[in-house]
Parts: C-alpha cells; sequence; structure tokens
C-alpha cells in the first residue's frame, strides 16, 4: 500500500486511490569508468524490490514505479535519473508518497566532501558533476510536495568483495574514503527539518554492504524484499517502517554472523588437516535508520499468500521396524525442521524401494519450483535435501561397503556416493546413524563433495548396547536448538560435539559452505504472527482449567525450560504467551496436562510439533509425590518459584524495596537503541532476566559495558541515572 500514517483519513484516501505512491528505484552493475568496480547484484535488487513492493502494496490502485537498472530500457545514467526524479517532484501531491532507492556505489568527493551516489556514466575524476550528490538529491526532494519522503540507500557496497573472498581469494585493500559519516550528517540535517522524512542506510560507518551469491542480492536489499512480502508484518498483517526496519536489522546482522560461524568450522576443518588457505571472515553490517518524530508509516499489507522460498525435503530411512527414535526424528524434521518428509522402513521386497526413495528425495522437482524461478525471482532459492540412514556397516572381502538396512535390504557405498554427486539439490544434508560401526571415518572422507556443492556429512556409531543413543543426542540438541532464528548446519556439529563430549561416541562430521548457510531447522516465518494463532479453536482453554490442588503431585520448571516454553510461545501467538504460561504452570498438576492446556490457544498446524518438542524439554522437570508433612513447606515453594518467575515476565526488579519501573525499563531501551539499534531490548532484558534483583544505577551501569564509544556511553550514563 502506499506508505503513509496509519489514519482513518489515509487509509481511505489509498484505498480509493486518492493518495498515491511514487516509487523510484535506480541500481547499477556495471560502470563505464574503469575505477569502479563492477557489482553484481544492483540490478536484480532494484528487479526484486520493485516486485516485493508491488505485492505489498497490490490492494492500492494509485502508484507509479520508474525504474533504471543494467536490465531496464532506461539504463541508470545521470540525465534519465535526474529527469525522473524531476518529475516526480514536480507531480507529487501533498497527500502522496515519495520512495527512493538507490543500490551502487556511494563515494566520498575529496574536494567538497560530498556523498556522491555513482550512476552507471559517472566519472571520478568529476563525481559531483557526473555524479548525484546525496546533498542535491535532498534539494531536489525539498521542492516536493509530498509530506511523506523516503529514502533509502544501499550505497556503500564493498565492490568485489564478494562471496569469492570467502572461498579464499584474498580481500582487498580499500582505500577509498568511507562515505557514510557525510551521509549520515546530511540525512539528519534532512529529517530535522522535515517530519515526513525517513532514510534507511545499508550499513553503519566504517562498515561495507554485501553481497552474497547465494542469496542473488546484496544482503539488505534481500531482507528488504522478504520483509516487504511479509516477514516483517505484524500480527495484524501490517507492514510498518518501524517493523520493517527491525527485522531487516536483525536479519542481516543474524545472516553475517551465521555465515561466519560456518567459516570458521571450515577453516577449523582446514586447520586439523594441515592446511594454510583459511576463508576470511565478514565484517559486520549494521543498516542504520535516520528519522525525527515521524508517525507510523504503514508499507503495505501481508500477501494472502506467501510463496515458497526454500524447497526442502528429507528422507527418514530407519533399518529396524520398530524404532521410536526414528519416528520422533522424523516429526521434528517435518514440523519446526520445514522439511517435505519422507519416511522408510523395513519390511521391503527389494533394494530398489529405498533406493528409489533415496533418488527421488535427492532429485527433487516440481511444476512450482519451475513457476518460482520464472514468475518470481526476487530471491534465489536455496533447495536443500536431508538424509537420515540408519543401519549397520558391513564390508566385503573385496572392499566394497555396503549399508545394510534389513534382511536383504541393503545400499552401497559408491552407489550413494553418485547419487549425491548427481543431486540437483544445492544443498546435502546425510546423517549416518550406524551403531556398532567403525569405519565411519572412511565412509565420510568418501562421500564428501568439493567446496563447490552445499555439504553436511554427520556420522556416528552408538555402542552395540545403546543402539539409540546417537538418534537421541541428535533429537536432544534439535530441540535445544529450536530457537526464534533456526539452527545452522555449523552450529548443529558444534552443540553434538558438546553433547556427545562424556559419551564414548566419536562424532565424524564434514562442512562446506560456498552455497551459502545450510539450515536444519528453518527461522521464523511470517504466518506465525497470525492474530488467529491467540484464539482458542475448543472448549477447554486455560480460564476453565482448575488450580492445583494441594494434594495434587508438585512439580516446577527450571528456569531455561520456563523460558525455552515462554519464547516458543511467543513465536507462536504473541504477546499473550506470558499470560498463558504463567496461568497454565499454576493450575496444571504435572508437565503433560501444562502442554495439553496449552494446546487449544496454538494454530492448529502447529500443535503436534508443539506438542512432542514441549514434551520433550519437559521430560526432566522436576516431580515429586506431596504429603501432609510437607505441604506447607512445597505451597510456600511454589509460591515463590511463580513469583520469581512473575518478576522474570514483567521486568519489575527490585532491592531493599525500591522497584525498577516497566517505564525505566522502557526508556532504558529506548535511550540505547539510538545507540546500539534494536537489539537493545533483548540487551536490557537479558541484564534483567541474569540479575533479577538489580538497582536502576546497577541496571544503567550494566548497559553501559554494551556501548563500545566511551563518549556515548558517558552520555547514555548521564541522561538516565539523571
Amino acid at each position: 500500500m502506499p506508505i503513509s500514517l496509519r489514519t482513518s483519513c489515509s487509509t481511505q484516501a489509498l484505498e480509493t486511490g486518492e493518495a498515491k505512491l511514487w516509487v523510484l528505484l535506480v541500481g547499477v552493475n556495471q560502470y563505464q569508468d574503469n575505477s569502479l568496480p563492477a557489482l553484481c547484484y544492483s540490478a536484480p535488487d532494484c528487479q526484486g524490490l520493485g516486485k516485493a513492493l508491488a505485492e505489498a502494496t497490490r490492494a492500492f490502485p494509485n502508484k507509479e514505479t520508474i525504474a533504471h537498472h543494467d536490465f531496464s530500457e532506461q539504463l541508470p545514467k545521470l540525465a534519465t535519473v535526474r529527469a525522473s526524479l524531476r518529475r516526480v517532484v514536480a507531480e507529487a501531491k501533498a497527500q502522496d508518497t515519495v520512495l527512493f532507492y538507490f543500490s551502487g556505489h556511494g563515494v566520498l568527493d575529496a574536494e567538497s566532501q560530498q556523498s556522491v551516489l555513482c550512476l552507471s556514466d559517472t566519472d571520478k575524476s568529476n563525481l559531483v558533476g557526473t555524479g548525484l550528490p546525496v546533498q542535491g538529491l535532498l534539494q531536489t526532494l525539498d521542492q516536493c510536495e509530498a509530506h511523506a519522503q523516503l529514502v533509502w540507500l544501499d550505497a556503500c557496497h564493498s565492490g568485489d568483495m564478494t562471496m569469492r573472498g570467502a572461498r579464499g581469494e584474498a580481500a582487498p585493500v580499500l582505500t577509498r574514503p568511507d562515505p557514510t559519516p557525510t551521509l549520515v550528517h546530511v540525512l539528519r540535517q534532512r529529517a530535522a527539518r522535515s517530519k515526513g522524512f525517513y532514510a534507511l542506510l545499508s550499513c553503519d560507518q566504517g562498515q561495507r554492504s554485501w553481497e552474497f551469491p547465494e542469496l542473488g542480492h546484496g544482503v539488505f536489499t534481500y531482507y528488504l524484499m522478504r520483509g516487504l512480502r511479509g516477514e516483517a508484518a505484524d500480527a495484524q498483517g501490517v507492514i510498518d517502517a518501524d517493523g520493517l526496519y527491525k527485522y531487516v536489522y536483525q536479519q542481516t546482522l543474524q545472516y553475517i554472523d551465521k555465515t561466519n560461524q560456518q567459516v570458521r568450522l571450515i577453516n577449523q576443518q582446514k586447520r586439523s588437516q594441515g592446511k594454510n588457505d583459511f576463508y576470511p571472515e565478514y565484517s559486520q553490517q549494521t543498516p542504520k535508520r535516520i528519522v525525527e518524530g515521524i508517525g507510523e508509516l504503514v508499507l503495505g499489507l501481508k500477501p494472502d499468500k506467501t510463496r515458497p522460498q526454500h524447497p526442502r525435503q528429507a528422507l527418514v530411512v530407519q533399518g529396524s521396524t520398530d524404532n521410536q527414535k526414528a519416528i520422533a526424528l522424523s516429526k521434528v524434521l517435518a514440523g519446526i525442521g520445514g522439511f517435505d518428509l519422507g519416511y522408510w522402513c523395513p519390511p521391503a521386497k527389494s533394494e530398489a524401494e529405498p533406493q528409489r526413495a533415496i533418488h527421488t528425495c535427492l532429485h527433487w522437482q516440481s511444476s512450482s519450483e519451475t513457476e518460482l524461478f520464472t514468475s518470481f525471482t526476487t530471491t534465489k532459492k536455496t533447495a536443500t535435501a536431508l538424509l537420515y540412514l540408519r543401519g549397520e556397516i558391513e564390508e566385503t572381502e573385496n572392499g566394497e561397503a555396503w549399508l545394510v538396512l534389513s534382511e536383504g535390504v541393503k545400499i552401497s557405498r559408491s552407489w550413494l556416493r553418485q547419487q549425491l554427486r548427481r543431486s540437483d539439490m544445492t544443498q546435502q544434508i546425510l546423517i549416518l546413524d550406524c551403531p556398532g560401526a567403525t569405519t565411519l571415518a572412511d565412509w565420510v572422507e568418501d562421500l564428501k563433495q568439493g567446496p563447490e556443492q552445499g555439504q553436511c556429512l554427520i556420522a556416528a556409531a552408538a555402542p552395540a548396547t545403546e543402539p539409540d543413543q546417537f538418534a537421541q543426542a541428535l533429537l536432544q540438541t534439535l530441540v535445544i536448538g529450536k530457537r526464534q532464528t533456526g539452527l545452522l548446519a555449523a552450529e548443529w556439529i558444534a552443540q553434538l560435539k558438546t553433547h556427545l563430549a562424556e559419551t564414548q561416541i566419536t562424532l565424524h562430521a564434514y562442512l562446506s559452505g560456498n552455497q551459502g548457510l545450510i539450515e536444519v531447522l528453518s527461522g521464523p516465518k511470517s504466518e506465525l504472527n497470525s492474530s488467529e494463532a491467540v484464539k482458542p479453536s475448543g472448549s477447554s482453554g486455560l480460564a476453565s482449567t482448575p488450580a492445583r490442588s494441594q494434594s495434587q503431585v508438585s512439580w516446577s520448571l527450571s528456569p531455561e525450560q520456563y523460558s525455552s516454553l515462554e519464547q516458543e510461545l511467543a513465536d507462536l501467538v504473541g504477546p499473550i504467551a506470558p499470560t498463558l504460561l504463567r496461568q497454565g504452570s499454576a493450575r496444571a498438576p504435572n508437565p503433560k496436562e501444562l502442554v495439553e492446556n496449552l494446546l487449544p490457544y496454538l494454530p492448529a498446524k502447529r500443535r503436534i510439533e508443539f506438542e512432542w518438542w514441549a514434551t520433550s524439554l519437559l521430560e526432566n522437570s522436576a516431580i515429586r509425590p506431596q504429603t501432609r508433612s510437607d505441604h506447607s513447606s512445597s505451597t510456600a515453594s511454589k509460591t515463590t518459584g511463580l513469583k520469581t518467575q512473575d518478576s522474570r515476565l514483567h521486568a519489575s526488579q527490585t532491592l531493599s524495596g525500591q522497584a525498577i519501573s516497566e517505564g525505566f525499563v522502557h526508556q532504558c531501551e529506548r535511550e540505547l537503541a539510538e545507540l546500539v539499534g534494536p537489539i537493545a531490548t533483548f540487551l536490557v532484558r537479558k541484564v534483567l532476566q541474569t540479575n533479577p534483583r538489580l538497582s536502576q544505577i546497577e541496571l544503567v551501569e550494566s548497559l553501559v559495558t554494551a556501548i563500545s564509544e566511551p563518549q556515548k556511553a558517558s552520555e547514555f550514563r548521564q541522561r538516565l541515572i539523571a
């Protein structure tokens, strides 16, 4: 929808077409000046963002998008861009909204100290005369009647410092001055003059915007597009400017952090092999917003149907007729893993049955895949195949190795290697669960592929006396990994190593990551914010559940269990989660009934997965029968425990009777957010949860450590303590 303040008048204007959205998109891949490095994804960024905006604003008829990029009819030359800008400024009315987006190089002119956006015909020897100075852009927008004006700049690209650098090539040394400080200064001046101005920058001072081939876009614009497609929408399906910024900020930081985790693990593998051609890590990229006193800018509405982004196929093959762990693993992969799951177990008439199932999983194709590429190319699809194979290892006298699934049914290692190499899937995750095996290191070495294939191999042999021990480790680490940000293969391997350290099981693992991040558990999907999630579907809600009687069993949740449950519920039902959990834990006589009482409040399609996950999480809850003799003490303990949980939920911490009010907590969050971004809320809540009895001064001093610049840290301290 056209961007405007969320008021009844503006909404009516948007619905009737009285207000118009003007979008001017500029993206430059190739430059005539050879001293400006070519970029790969600025033009696709323009194309993708245009389509994402079109979807988000589908319900509003009056809009116009003008695009200048390498693939458009009108190329991104200076005269063309200026002409389009003048036209928008001349025709836009007061009730309209103007959005200007640029993807390409931003350069600081040494002589004038102006930040200049480089167009395809920009000459670096005459930047101000042949480029688009940001100061001039803002002066032109000053002449526009439109009250709401947005400027999105993905303008500090790293040139050819893309994923190629992470594949082992030497990263080029950047010698040009950083244009961001000047850019921020002029944008702040503009925001101070106009309350309807909102700017987004792809990165902060001293940083660069990264491009990733596996995304097919710059990471900043990639998450702008995903946010506009609905992943940044609130519970009502509304996408506003602040919500979009927070989503892009968090996702950009997480993506680069996860990429670096994967790079570190691969480098660790290289080091263990005696190699020294290590991949460099990516420097931080933190998107920045510049706005002064604006209201709630609504950007669009979540599309009715979100098209699939990441086709994920999984196959669980177990070599026994009764293995509850394999069944449980299947539920996790199909639920929180986001996989389209296949399942095979004996009896089978021949080897052809499991072989056919494996081949289908590794060579998955569908008509929807073709449609996705041809009609919706704003993001690059990452197809992932996961195979879990459980059986016994058998090796013949002639050296052939087999995975025996059941009597008369087995798979040769050479056949499996051939299938992996011929797979159509961009990424592969293979798990070998082979109790009693002694040659799994050879299997991993033989099955691994080169760095051009995204592949994760995990293999382990549980002792014959406890054949389910490794499968149990897989399940427990997946449950721990169920967090808001998902679970990467690199993280999973690290968790498995830690989990198995106290056992006799040796973990064999291999990871190659040139095809992007390999997700075992997908991150959050936008449909989890649906308002329907807070509505019970039956009559057995928590309100009608009686409180625990004093003769019932006494039990308690650990702080970690309580926190995990609360976070999971918040993902599913939103702000009502703390209330549901507090009431549920007070009334349920045991963990099982707590889970059952929560289920009616969840979306129907998420209940099975939540029930299994929560039951697994709570299976170690402290449970003991209550007797008359300990009735008094247990009641007091229960009350104290609930009060502790309640204080953690409401962030009302006390010290010597002096409470930290919710207002002071919000003030800390606001002030800290100005310095460190949206992560401020998380930092404040984390400090309060870790130290539940802090005073106001102690809270402020704890937060000061998160501010890297001493002057800003001092200002933060003075504001809050004063």
